[in-house]
């Protein structure tokens, strides 16, 4: 079977952060042709996949994501979220998905992202309205970080409070989906939690679209300097 060269390896999917540590220290020789996880990267010829071969990949395969990060600070008016905690469970998901920032779904198809936080007033951070967007941007849409799909309130008024929202949205392969952070007069946030939960409900053949390791880290690469981003 076709496996790609070290060149496309290393592109799109040079930022699989998403692998534990004893997965990720494999080398391309070394996976096993069934881990699910590597069963894509033999699709991959001169750097792309068909639309076709993406779709029949994608069929019939769980694909779960569960993340939380603790003790974030957000100054900024508007600041994505990095998860750098606790990766919870990732099931089947392609590397190059996933940059702990910014979930690119590979697989197209009937996603639900949830989000939870708790948020305190504590070293001087805001008791006021704390707020976490949802965002998804897709290809021929708005500009990123696209679209506001949902959001999370913690009120005004409390010490230490919690948010939570849940949305269904439509995915295609190489939308995108990210966490902003914000309150009135941009004042000082701390969350002592936050955990954002994705899962495909449904797969949807016909949203599947040709996959190109270039035109993904280029993608990618516009996604991360989106301003007002900075973590």
């Amino acid at each position: 079977m076709h496996r790609p060269t070290t060149a496309a390896l290393t592109s799109a999917f040079g930022v699989a952060v998403m692998l534990s540590g004893a997965v990720a220290a494999q080398t391309p020789s070394q996976m096993a042709d069934d881990e699910p996880d590597f069963v894509f990267f033999n699709l991959i010829e001169d750097g792309k996949v068909s639309r076709d071969k993406v779709a029949n990949h994608c069929a019939g395969s769980p694909r779960a994501l569960s993340v939380e990060a603790r003790d974030v600070i957000h100054t900024n008016p508007h600041q994505r979220v990095s998860f750098t905690g606790r990766q919870i469970t990732n099931v089947n998901a392609s590397p190059g998905e996933w940059t702990g920032a910014l979930y690119k779904p590979l697989c197209p198809g009937l996603y639900t992202f949830t989000v939870d936080f708790m948020s305190s007033a504590e070293d001087g951070a805001t008791d006021g309205e704390v707020i976490v967007h949802l965002h998804t941007w897709h290809k021929g849409g708005r500009e990123r970080p696209g679209e506001l799909a949902a959001l999370a309130v913690k009120p005004a008024g409390q010490e230490r409070g919690v948010g939570h929202a849940s949305v269904v949205v439509e995915m295609a392969s190489g939308d995108e989906f990210s966490l902003f952070t914000l309150s009135p007069g941009a004042d000082k946030r701390r969350f002592e939690r936050l955990q954002l939960n994705a899962f495909l409900l449904h797969d949807m053949p016909k949203l599947a679209r040709d996959f190109d390791t270039k035109v993904w880290d280029e993608e990618r690469a516009a996604a991360e300097a989106v301003p007002g981003t900075t973590q």
